[in-house]
């Protein structure tokens, strides 16, 4: 278990974010060696004449799609940045191997993603294997519980997401990797020694500022303490009696928000890694097979909107929001629209189905016909029972899906879900600015509302 003192900071972060505010580049395709053809998907950006595939706007956008959420088999991805990070590592011989076991992880779904890949590019950077992490799963009628302290919410990855594909992902780019679950720990697998690294004791760290960069490397700080557990290990034991005992070292760790500031290394490599890491976290079926019919089921392009008005809403109120969405819809048609066409659809991300009501009337009133995930499955039992039955953190998958495919997309600064599909709708994986003012946006099509401060979402989300 992760220590009561990061557990307390880590909750006492979560409270304060909540108060302030709620909640890489892509490599270019031109420095991409894929495994397969078909993996250079279409680079074309669609006319709003041609809805034949939503939101395909460039072949980074479609390979991000593919890989996380399309409902059949992804195609096949060499993750190139991982394989050359994995490469550069150093990796234990047989043996001695080290598994790293992530804890204090918690927040909404896109926190807990991107806490997940600081995870995973811990392991990277020291060359360890890992132990699955576990994360609670928030309470679905009251988004401020994000469950902590309720060890029952807890859940491993496999359970949030799909784990089939990040293994079969690191055995292709990193098989020096093994990864197991924490059920195996003192069971199918003999754990020798359990050591602690604490985050906050790398010099001049404060929680939740990004601190580790090329010039700062993770690896450096946990090679010394490492070295330091094993140290006070030894002093501490008969070496007789720490040889007669055999298994695996795991070393827990916080796996903080924000750690790594993946913007600042100018070879671009951590960056290229990120992205590569963002391929690796696929969402489970259920989410997957419900964005799979309500794509089936919208006939025309679609704007989407991130309407972050829910119950644990603490940015700008609803109508202020409402104002400024609308403004950008019809400012994203005045620019990109064809005249004389049919306005698209727009589809809101919103996870209140009775504030989607107010979008819709003021949106009507603008000329902008609007939907949502439970009107576009109006009339089919099964996919709103199937909506019904996800958590309210994986219905916001449904729609983080829906989101990457519009044609159009509007969200605000402080949220990580807005900023997220933004970084995956651009081919740097990086919001490179409003598509209102980039002078070539290569198809990202994206527009964040300033609303909220959120200062390290940019390098390090």
């Amino acid at each position: 278990m992760v220590p009561r003192r990061f557990v307390l900071i880590t909750a006492g972060f979560l409270l304060s974010t909540f108060v302030v505010y709620q909640f890489v580049p892509w490599t270019p395709l031109s420095s991409i060696n894929f495994d397969s053809g078909n993996a250079l998907l279409s680079g074309k950006v669609p006319s709003l004449s041609h809805w034949k595939n939503p939101g395909t706007h460039s072949a980074q956008v479609q390979l991000f799609f593919d890989q996380v959420f399309s409902i059949s088999q992804p195609s096949p991805y060499s993750f190139p940045a991982l394989a050359e990070s994995c490469s550069q590592a150093t990796w234990p011989s047989p043996g001695k191997e080290r598994y790293i076991k992530c804890g204090g992880m918690a927040a909404g779904l896109t926190s807990i993603i991107s806490q997940v890949k600081v995870c995973l590019k811990m392991a990277v950077d020291t060359g360890s294997s890992l132990v699955l992490p576990a994360m609670p799963l928030r309470d679905s009628t009251d988004l401020t519980d994000f469950n902590f302290f309720n060890a029952d919410a807890y859940m491993t990855y496999d359970k949030w997401f799909d784990l089939e594909h990040m293994v079969e992902g690191m055995r292709k780019a990193c098989p020096k990797m093994k990864i197991i679950h924490p059920d195996q720990l003192d069971t199918d697998i003999p754990v020798k020694h359990t050591w602690n690294i604490e985050i906050g004791d790398a010099p001049g760290y404060e929680f939740p500022d990004s601190y580790f960069w090329v010039g700062r490397p993770f690896k450096t700080f946990f090679e010394e303490q490492y070295a330091k557990r094993k140290a006070e290990f030894e002093a501490s034991v008969d070496a007789a009696t720490d040889n007669a005992k055999t298994g695996i070292t795991v070393i827990t760790i916080g796996s903080p928000f924000l750690l790594f500031r993946i913007t600042e290394d100018p070879t671009r490599q951590d960056l290229a890694l990120w992205n590569d890491l963002s391929l690796i976290v696929r969402f489970k079926e259920e989410p997957r097979q419900v964005i799979d019919r309500l794509l089936g089921h919208i006939e025309r392009p679609f704007y989407g909107v991130h309407f972050r008005v829910e119950k644990d809403n603490i940015w700008s109120p609803l109508d202020v929001q409402l104002n400024a969405d609308l403004d950008s819809l019809d400012r994203a048609w005045s620019r990109f629209g064809t005249p004389g066409a049919q306005k698209p659809l727009v589809y809101l991300a919103c996870g209140d189905p009775d504030q989607v009501k107010i979008f819709e009337t003021a949106g009507a009133a603008r000329g902008w016909e609007v939907t949502h995930k439970w009107k576009v499955a109006e009339g089919n039992e099964e996919t709103l029972a199937m909506i019904k039955d996800l958590a309210f953190d994986f219905q916001g998958a449904i729609d983080f899906g829906l989101m990457v495919k519009a044609e159009f997309y509007i969200g605000i600064t402080g949220s990580a879900f807005s900023s997220t599909v933004a970084n995956a709708r651009d081919t740097t994986g990086r919001y490179r600015g409003s598509s209102f003012d980039v002078y070539d946006d290569e198809g990202a099509r994206s527009h964040l509302n300033t609303d909220g401060a959120a200062s390290s979402y940019p390098c390090c989300l």
